[in-house]
Order: C-alpha cells, then sequence, then structure tokens
C-alpha cells in the first residue's frame, strides 16, 4: 500500500497475478477509482483501486483488498464484528445498521 500525501489517497496494487474468477484468463489493467472506507474510529480513508479486464468474456472486476466489503461503505471488520455482535457501537447510522442485519 502506497500513500500518495498531495492527493491524501492510498494506492493499493496487489502482488500475485490477477486471474478472472468468471472464465479464469489473466486479466489486464484497465483503469483505477476512487472508493471511500469508513474505518471503527469513523475516519473516512480514500483508496486508488485498479479496475481490470477480461480479454476472454470483457468483464471488468475491481481489484478490492480483504478489509473492503463489496458494495459497503464500511470496513469490513467493522460490518463483521457489530452482526457477530462484538462491538455496541460503530460509526454507522442505526437505520444502517439494521440493513446490515436484515440480510
Amino acid at each position: 500500500m502506497e500513500y500518495d500525501e498531495a492527493r491524501k489517497v492510498y494506492k493499493i496494487r496487489n502482488k500475485d497475478a490477477p486471474f478472472c474468477p468468471n472464465c479464469g484468463q489473466l486479466l489486464s489493467g484497465y483503469d483505477t477509482r476512487a472508493r471511500h472506507v469508513v474505518d471503527s474510529s469513523g475516519q473516512i480513508l480514500w483508496f486508488r483501486l485498479r479496475r481490470l479486464k477480461c480479454p476472454g468474456c470483457e468483464k471488468l472486476h475491481l481489484e478490492l483488498p480483504d478489509f473492503m466489503a463489496p458494495k459497503k461503505h464500511y470496513e469490513a471488520r467493522v460490518i463483521q464484528d457489530v452482526l457477530s455482535g462484538k462491538i455496541d457501537s460503530c460509526p454507522a447510522d442505526n437505520s444502517t445498521i439494521r440493513r446490515w442485519r436484515k440480510k
């Protein structure tokens, strides 16, 4: 993980060769996108994530690190701890926590 001080964003890149989860072909770089994550203290952290394209099925895949949950803005650990009952308070609103528990 590399931090860009000027833009205040972390750049993340996997060291392993990325393969398509659908067809198994080697993915190639396409572009990047910004994504933010709210940690357990409520601090918002910005990340620059790679989007990769499959030459076989032509689908785009976002390279997500383990601490990010797909389609969620909170750290995966925060969501997991709230759902398992390990923590009582988190930076999320009560309505957001209710939606997490509904699924």
